[in-house]
């Protein structure tokens, strides 16, 4: 994927929201314009832009095309006096012994104040940072893995869509109002759900440092 496209690309604020909205979950052109308060025809605009450029693709679903996203990867940005790089971190194969050995060589590191020295130096710090760009990946996938199982976990709860976010919000631990929030949902819906969530059994009130919380029952 070409960086400086990736670039262009996240640097629309529109484009961005678009797809805070799709790591949620899949949505189609109408949901995306309603919960974002913009007009169908620029939704499909932005759309095939990301579309384009290969982070989100789409499917149908009756007569609804609905789009999701479809790559993972990290984008990392270095600014700094001295250096100012941009590079697309996509998963790669990491050794067992990867962290410690950055760490135990971080910490054993030592240099002259030659300029021979120091570019040696240089290049060994610029190789154990990939090494840790690939260990960050790693861990991304493994994040992406388990809310993989927590969304498949929501799905056999219920077949309400509100229900399935109130789900998910508050196993990510938001509140009330920041699920409402989080996902563009009505206050007044996301209390209903909970009540309707907690009459089935499925989470219960309790109270925690003086605060009404809702957990998952066990």
């Amino acid at each position: 994927m070409d960086v400086n496209e990736l670039l262009d690309i996240l640097g629309n604020e529109s484009r961005r929201r678009i797809l805070s909205l799709l790591a949620q979950k899949p949505c189609y052109v109408s949901e995306i314009a309603y919960c974002l308060k913009m007009a169908p025809k620029v939704v499909i605009e932005h759309l095939e832009k990301l579309e384009k450029a290969g982070i989100v693709k789409s499917f149908e679903e009756g007569k609804r095309r609905y789009y999701y996203i479809d790559k993972s990867f990290r984008l990392e940005v270095t600014l700094s006096p001295y250096r100012f790089s941009a590079k697309v971190v996509e998963n790669g194969n990491i050794e067992k012994n990867d962290l410690v050995n950055v760490m135990q060589d971080l910490l054993n590191l030592r240099y002259s104040r030659d300029i021979s020295s120091i570019t040696e130096t240089l290049s060994r710090i610029e190789r154990m940072q990939d090494v840790l760009s690939r260990i960050q990946c790693y861990v991304n996938s493994k994040i992406n893995e388990i809310m993989g199982e927590l969304l498949s976990a929501v799905e056999k709860f219920t077949n309400d869509e509100i229900e399935k976010l109130v789900l998910y919000g508050l196993a990510k631990g938001l509140r009330e109002l920041e699920i409402a929030e989080y996902f563009g949902l009505m206050y007044s819906e996301v209390e209903s759900a909970l009540k309707r969530l907690e009459e089935r059994g499925l989470i219960e009130r309790v109270v925690e440092g003086g605060r009404i919380v809702w957990k998952f029952r066990r």
